[in-house]
């Protein structure tokens, strides 16, 4: 499989490979299975939670938030209800889906993830795109589109409350980032090269609750955000 959340004693894995008796293997990119409880390695064939198959698409991430899990692939979000015992899918989200798992993160307030479209979050009730507020766009939707035409990714800071967004996550992009404030709901700019334009991994949280994260400059160079103003001397 290639994403994967527990929910309670139960593992669901999204966009599998399965193998029948006779060997033959299958690729079943739009299935989730769930294991038993208490049993996070073990997914029965007849697991599968059917709530939205044969669409075309393909499982790229997997999260839950408020007994729901939220299904991401390409183009479409949706939301399935698991407070129960029979999973039911509750929303259907079009052009919410991501072309990464780096491009979707949990925090405090909700699962939060970015497309070419717009950033988002969602509360346990609704889907918001953070880019717009009280009705009118803050940032506009050729800027954004611009910013996030490749491969865009998100990570959550907890100490600051905030979001970071990455334009990039190869060298095709700049290093730009958008930074948005969860308590006052606003956005900053970063010029281009604020994160170091290489191959990246996705953000992490570390033990201390820093966003953390590695590219491939010098074979691995581990990196930890810091907004702390420094100075420098112009020759």
């Amino acid at each position: 499989y290639k994403t994967a959340v527990m929910v309670g004693r139960r593992m669901y894995v999204g966009n599998v490979k399965t193998k029948d008796e006779g060997g033959v293997q299958e690729v079943k990119g739009d299935a989730m299975l769930k294991s038993p409880v208490n049993r996070f390695d073990t997914f029965p064939s007849k697991s599968i939670v059917e709530a939205a198959v044969n669409d075309g698409e393909s499982i790229v991430a997997l999260e839950e938030f408020a007994d729901r899990i939220l299904q991401f692939k390409q183009n479409t979000l949706y939301i399935i209800n698991v407070s129960q015992d029979i999973e039911f899918l509750e929303d259907v989200y079009k052009h919410k889906g991501v072309s990464q798992p780096s491009a979707v993160c949990k925090t405090d307030y909700g699962i939060a993830w970015v497309n070419d479209f717009g950033c988002y979050l969602y509360d346990g009730k609704q889907v918001i795109n953070l880019i717009e507020k009280g009705g009118r766009q803050i940032i506009k939707d050729s800027e954004w589109q611009s910013f996030a035409t490749n491969a865009p990714m998100i990570g959550y800071i907890p100490k600051k409350r905030q979001l970071l967004v990455v334009d990039d996550n190869t060298t095709t992009g700049t290093g730009k980032v958008f930074l948005y404030d969860m308590v006052t709901q606003s956005w900053v700019k970063g010029s281009d090269a604020t994160i170091t334009s290489e191959s990246l991994t996705n953000f992490v949280n570390d033990v201390n609750g820093d966003l953390v994260w590695s590219h491939t400059n010098d074979q691995g160079t581990m990196r930890v955000w810091d907004d702390a103003s420094d100075t420098t001397t112009h020759m």
